[in-house]
C-alpha cells in the first residue's frame, strides 16, 4: 500500500510526496490504492517551492520569502501481513533554497542554503479493501473501497545549524499517523485522507532555545478521473489547523489554519516507468500560517 495501480503491476502509477518536514506535505490522489505484493519501487522528485516558511512548513516565519528546489529519492517495497497488503518506504530529501526577509530581523539581502533533509521511514498496512495479491492475481482483481493506515516517522538526520534561521533539517522527531479512505465510482475515485503531525522538541532552536509545538491536524480530499490505463487527472484540496508553538515555555499565539487546492496529472510511459505532474497553492490562510505554492514532477520505476 501507499502506492497505486489500476489493473495490474504494469499500470502502476506510483505515489507522491507526503513529507511532514518539508514544503510538500500532502498526498496526491490514488496514493494509497492497492498493488501487487513483492514489488520494488524507486521514485525521484523535483519540487519548485515558493513559501513563507523554511523547508519545515510547520514553522512559518514572519517576513520570510523563500524559493527552493527540493529533490527527493524514495524507495518502497510491498509485502503481505496477515493477508493484507503492506509496505515500507524510505525517503531522503535534498534541498537548495534562497531566502530573504522583509526586514533585518534575522539578516539583510538574500541567503542561500543547501543540504540534506531529514530522512523519513513510512510503515503502511491495509485495513480493508487491499488484499495481498500476487501480480497474476492482481491482474484479474477489481479495485474496491479501501481503508489504509500509515505511520510516518521523520528522523532528525538533516543538516542543521542552531545559529541559522534557515535550515534544511528540523532537528526534531515527527510522528504522523494517517488514515486513507477511497472508493471507486465508475471511472472516478473519491478519496479522503486525515492525519496528525506530532512534534518532538527542538532544544537548539535559534541558539539554545527550546521549541515546542502542538499537534497539527489535516484532512484532504481528492476527486480523480481515469481517461485510460495510462492517464488520469485529479482535483485536490487540503485543510489543516493547529500547530501552535512555545519558545522557552512562552506561548507564541500562532495557531495555524490554511486551505490548499491543486491539481495533478498521472501518466505511464511504459509498463514499468511513469510519472506525475502536480501543482498546489494556498488559497486561504490565517495570519502566521504557511502560504506555499509548489510545482512537482515525479518519475518512478517498478520491478
Amino acid at each position: 500500500m501507499g502506492l497505486r495501480s489500476r489493473t495490474c503491476s504494469a499500470t502502476l502509477l506510483g505515489f507522491t510526496v507526503g513529507l511532514s518536514s518539508v514544503a510538500v506535505h500532502a498526498d496526491n490522489a490514488r496514493d494509497w490504492q492497492n498493488l501487487p505484493t513483492d514489488l520494488n519501487m524507486i521514485f525521484g522528485y523535483y519540487n519548485r517551492i515558493d513559501s513563507n516558511t523554511p523547508i519545515d512548513t510547520s514553522l512559518p516565519i514572519d517576513g520570510l520569502s523563500l524559493k527552493g528546489d527540493l529533490y527527493l529519492l524514495r524507495y518502497a517495497r510491498s509485502f503481505a501481513v496477515d493477508g493484507r497488503n503492506s509496505a515500507i518506504q524510505i525517503i531522503q530529501p535534498y534541498a537548495d533554497v534562497s531566502a530573504s526577509f522583509d526586514n533585518a530581523r534575522f539578516f539583510d539581502g538574500t541567503k542561500h542554503k543547501g543540504g540534506t533533509g531529514d530522512t523519513q521511514v513510512v510503515l503502511v498496512h491495509n485495513v480493508f479493501g487491499g488484499p495481498a495479491l500476487s501480480q497474476e492475481q492482481f491482474a484479474n482483481w477489481q479495485p474496491e473501497t479501501f481503508l489504509t493506515g500509515a505511520l510516518w516517522v521523520t528522523t532528525p538526520t538533516g543538516d542543521y545549524d542552531k545559529n541559522r534561521v534557515i535550515n534544511i533539517g528540523a532537528n526534531r522527531w515527527v510522528f504522523k499517523p494517517e488514515l486513507a479512505f477511497g472508493t471507486p465510482i465508475g471511472p472516478t475515485w473519491l478519496e479522503l485522507n486525515t492525519y496528525v503531525s506530532l512534534f518532538g522538541d527542538n532544544d537548539d532552536y535559534l541558539g539554545d532555545n527550546k521549541l515546542e509545538q502542538k499537534a497539527l491536524f489535516a484532512i484532504e480530499g481528492h476527486y480523480s478521473y481515469t481517461f485510460n490505463r495510462a492517464l488520469w487527472a485529479s482535483l485536490d484540496t487540503t485543510y489543516s489547523t493547529g500547530g501552535e508553538t512555545k519558545i522557552n515555555g512562552v506561548n507564541q499565539d500562532n495557531k495555524q489554519e490554511n486551505t490548499v487546492v491543486g491539481a495533478s496529472l498521472g501518466f505511464m510511459l511504459s509498463p514499468q516507468f511513469g510519472g506525475l505532474i502536480a501543482y498546489s497553492d494556498t488559497v486561504a490562510d490565517r495570519s502566521g500560517s504557511p502560504d506555499v505554492n509548489t510545482w512537482t514532477l515525479r518519475m518512478q520505476y517498478v520491478w
